[in-house]
C-alpha cells in the first residue's frame, strides 16, 4: 500500500520499483510483471534494471494465476487475507504506538532473531531500519504494540488509505514468543481498522501465520506468487 520511494520503471512487461539508497532491501528493489509476461524476458530486465543499479539480488512479483517462471529463481506464494467479520479482542494489552517507538526493537529483532542471518551485516541492517521508518510515511500509520516491562517486544503496522487498510510486518521477539503477543497485535490492528471497507494483510503461503489468521476470521481474496534470486551473500 504505501507509495514507492526512489524511481518506477514503467514497461509493457509491467513495472520495476528501485531505490538505490537501500539497495539491500528486497521489498524496495524488485519488478512486478504482468501475469502473462514472458519470464525469459522479465528475467532479463531484472538484470539490465537491478544488476544496472548496482544490486545482486533479483525479484520478481507477479499475480496469480500466472505461468510465469524463471529457472534458478526460487518460487513462494504469497496469500492475500481479507478480514470477513468481527475481530476477536486481544487477549493482553495493546497499545498505540508511532514507528520511533518501534525502531529499537526492530534493530533488535533484525540482529538476533535466528532466521535474520543475513541482517548480521550492520550496513544491510542500517538498510532495513530506513525502509521501516520511511515506508508508512504516504498512509495513515499506527503501530500496534505489545510492551514488557516498558519495551516493545511485539508489534503490527497499519496501514490506513482511503477506505482500505492494510496490516503489516507483525513481529514478535524470538523471547517472547508463545505468549499470544502476534495475535494480540493482529487483532488490536483488525478492530482499530473495522470502519474500513477492505482490511487485509498478506502471508506466506505455507507459513504458520496463514491458519492463524483464518482463524481470526481472514479469508483468502487473491495470491501473488514471488520469485527470488539471493545475492551471493545471501542477501
Amino acid at each position: 500500500m504505501h507509495a514507492a520511494k526512489g524511481r518506477v520503471v514503467e514497461a509493457d512487461w509491467g513495472r520495476a520499483f528501485l531505490d538505490p539508497d537501500i539497495p539491500s532491501v528486497h521489498d524496495a528493489n524488485f519488478l512486478w510483471a504482468d501475469p502473462d509476461a514472458d519470464g525469459a524476458e522479465v528475467a532479463r530486465h531484472a538484470d539490465r534494471l537491478l544488476g544496472g543499479a548496482g544490486m545482486e539480488h533479483r525479484r520478481i512479483l507477479v499475480a496469480e494465476p500466472t505461468g510465469l517462471d524463471v529457472p534458478g529463481y526460487a518460487r513462494a506464494v504469497h496469500v492475500f487475507l481479507a478480514l470477513e467479520g468481527e475481530p476477536p479482542e486481544p487477549r493482553v494489552a495493546v497499545e498505540v504506538a508511532g514507528i520511533e517507538d518501534v525502531l529499537p526493537a526492530q534493530e533488535r529483532y533484525l540482529r538476533t532473531d535466528p532466521g535474520n542471518t543475513w541482517a548480521r551485516d550492520e550496513a544491510v541492517r542500517a538498510q532495513m531500519l530506513a525502509h521501516h521508518a520511511a515506508e508508512g510515511r504516504s498512509v495513515d500509520e499506527q503501530l500496534h504494540v505489545v510492551r514488557d516491562r516498558g519495551e516493545v517486544v511485539a508489534w503490527a503496522k497499519l496501514w490506513r488509505k482511503d477506505a482500505v487498510a492494510q496490516i503489516e510486518d507483525v513481529v514478535c521477539l524470538a523471547s517472547h514468543r508463545g505468549r499470544g503477543y502476534g495475535r494480540a497485535v493482529v487483532c488490536s490492528a483488525a478492530r482499530a481498522a473495522r470502519d474500513a471497507e477492505l482490511v487485509f494483510i498478506v502471508a506466506e503461503e505455507d507459513d504458520w501465520p496463514v491458519g492463524l489468521y483464518r482463524r481470526l476470521g481472514f479469508a483468502e481474496i487473491g495470491r501473488m506468487r514471488v520469485l527470488t534470486r539471493q545475492a551471493p551473500t545471501g542477501r
